[in-house]
């Protein structure tokens, strides 16, 4: 099973893609999803950085549609 495949089913976030527009509420930065990793969490690029973060996805994340909708978001 891929490592995405992992988060959509494990985490319940079906809609997770690559390439998909978040928002780190913690600190109000967006970004761009770029992968997964082994601890089950989303790589994640963010405005202005030069390498990924490693983000869980249900801690302060908001995500967004190609339209720039929010989609989901998850203030715990």
């Amino acid at each position: 099973m891929k490592k995405l495949d992992y988060i959509k089913n494990q985490r319940g976030l079906k809609f997770v893609e690559i390439g998909m527009k978040v928002q780190f509420l913690y600190n109000g930065k967006f970004g761009i999803i770029k992968g997964e990793n082994s601890s089950g969490n989303l790589d994640v690029l963010f405005d202005g950085e030069k390498s990924v973060s490693n983000c869980h996805p249900t801690y302060q994340m908001r995500y967004f549609d190609s339209n720039d909708n929010v989609i989901a978001e998850y203030n715990n």
